[in-house]
C-alpha cells in the first residue's frame, strides 16, 4: 500500500470486490455494491495501520463488514416494506371492481337522499375527502358534513338493530 494512489490500489483490488460479491451471491443491485467496494478501499487508506498486519487483510474484513452490512439494511427494507406486485394494481384500477363496491354502497343507501348518498359513495368507494366532495359536487364543505351526519344518523338505524329487538 506504501507510496500506491486510489487509482493504482482499485486497479490492484478490483478483483477482490468481484471475488466477495460472487462469493455472497450478489447478483441485483451489482453497481452498489461494487461502489460499496470502492468506498472501502478509500476508507481503508485513510485508516490503515501498517503496525498491525497486511493491507490487503485489512480492506478483505472492512470491505467484508461493509458487504454484510448492506446485505442486512436491504434484507431488513425488505421484510419492512411489501411492495405489491403489478397484477395488484391492475386489480385495483379495474372499473369492474369499483362499479361492484359502488352498486353495493348504493344498495345500502336506498332510504337516504340524492347528497348523502353522494357523500357514502365517493368517501367509501371513492376515498374522497369532504373538501374534495364538496369540490366535485360544486357545493360548500359545510353542505357535505350536513350530508355526512345525515347519512350517519340514518345509516345507524338502517344498519345497526335496536337492543330490544
Amino acid at each position: 500500500m506504501e507510496g500506491k494512489t486510489y487509482d493504482q490500489l482499485v486497479e490492484e483490488f478490483t478483483p477482490m470486490i468481484n471475488h466477495m460479491m460472487k462469493k455472497l451471491t450478489i447478483y441485483k443491485d451489482k453497481q452498489d455494491f461494487f461502489q460499496i467496494g470502492l468506498i472501502s478501499i478509500w476508507e481503508t487508506t485513510k485508516t490503515f495501520n501498517p503496525e498491525k498486519g497486511k493491507y490487503s487483510n485489512y480492506l478483505y474484513r472492512h470491505m467484508w463488514g461493509r458487504f454484510l452490512d448492506e446485505l442486512k439494511r436491504r434484507t431488513r427494507e425488505a421484510e419492512r416494506n411489501a411492495y405489491p406486485s403489478e397484477e395488484f394494481w391492475e386489480v385495483m384500477e379495474s372499473p369492474i371492481l369499483y362499479r361492484e363496491e359502488e352498486d353495493y354502497v348504493k344498495g345500502l343507501c336506498k332510504e337516504l337522499s340524492e347528497g348523502e348518498t353522494t357523500w357514502v359513495v365517493d368517501t367509501f368507494v371513492h376515498q374522497l375527502t369532504v373538501k374534495e366532495i364538496a369540490q366535485k359536487e360544486r357545493v360548500s364543505p359545510s353542505a357535505v358534513k350536513w350530508w355526512r351526519k345525515g347519512a350517519k344518523e340514518k345509516l345507524k338505524r338502517t344498519l345497526v338493530p335496536e337492543r330490544g329487538e
